[in-house]
């Protein structure tokens, strides 16, 4: 197989981290887009196939500019992985909607469903250009049923994120452009990091295989969406969440 291009957002940890290597080990050039500057570092140690990208994905500018950036250097984007995401906590839990500012509202729809947008219109004509493309959505648990750990700003951008895969999928389609949603459950991140250690606990001892998913969990399933493999596959959702959301 002929190395492609894959962009990854929110690449410096977790889920994004784990799918970057992944995308190396299977040939890949990636191009690893995170705000934290340590993803210069990170690239750097994971070797020349790896390109770092500092951008905040929740500015429109800063998505402009890394895939101008891209498009001058590569000349293509066969992969897009839309992982970057943020899920505010109160005290180690969730916020309640009457609780939640607008200010903060606005940055998790920023972040979470408006870059992915924003990604996929910059993306979509060098896709179809070349006749060929990957489109992996990271959603959530949290957007595919009720969730005790979700608060309402972060479900909401992750149920959009199914909506707006499933006419991605549609529009990209004569092109052999395929998106696919991932939806994972309770995964040992940064993120999940952030809920307190009782929640930790009454959440894990609700998934039937007895523990948190590892990002690789969730790079596997990218993996494959993004090969040739799938190519049938578009439009779908797939929950990788230890059985903890059974649809």
């Amino acid at each position: 197989m002929n190395a492609r291009v894959a962009l990854v957002t929110g690449a410096a940890s977790g889920i994004g981290l784990a799918t970057a290597k992944q995308f190396l080990a299977d040939g890949h050039l990636v191009v690893m887009v995170d705000r934290s500057s340590d993803i210069e570092r990170i690239a750097h140690d994971l070797g020349g196939n790896a390109t770092p990208q500092i951008a905040d994905v929740g500015r429109a500018d800063d998505v402009r500019a890394t895939m101008k950036e891209v498009e001058a250097r590569f000349g293509r984007c066969d992969i897009l992985v839309n992982n970057a995401g943020i899920h505010p906590k109160k005290d180690g839990g969730k916020w309640k909607i009457e609780e939640i500012p607008l200010e903060q509202w606005n940055d998790v729809l920023a972040i979470n469903l408006t870059s992915s947008f924003l990604f996929c219109q910059l993306a979509l004509p060098l896709m179809r250009k070349q006749g060929w493309g990957r489109i992996v959505n990271i959603s959530s648990r949290g957007g595919r049923t009720v969730s005790p750990v979700a608060s309402a700003h972060y479900a909401a951008t992750k149920a959009g994120m199914i909506g707006f895969t499933r006419i991605l999928a549609l529009e990209g389609a004569p092109h052999r452009i395929t998106a696919n949603c991932v939806a994972p459950g309770p995964i040992e991140t940064a993120m999940t990091a952030g809920s307190s250690p009782e929640v930790r606990a009454a959440f894990a001892k609700s998934v039937p295989l007895g523990r948190y998913g590892e990002p690789r969990d969730i790079a596997a399933t990218v993996a494959f969406l993004a090969s040739d493999a799938a190519a049938f596959i578009t439009g779908a959702v797939f929950d990788v969440n230890g059985g903890t959301y059974m649809p």
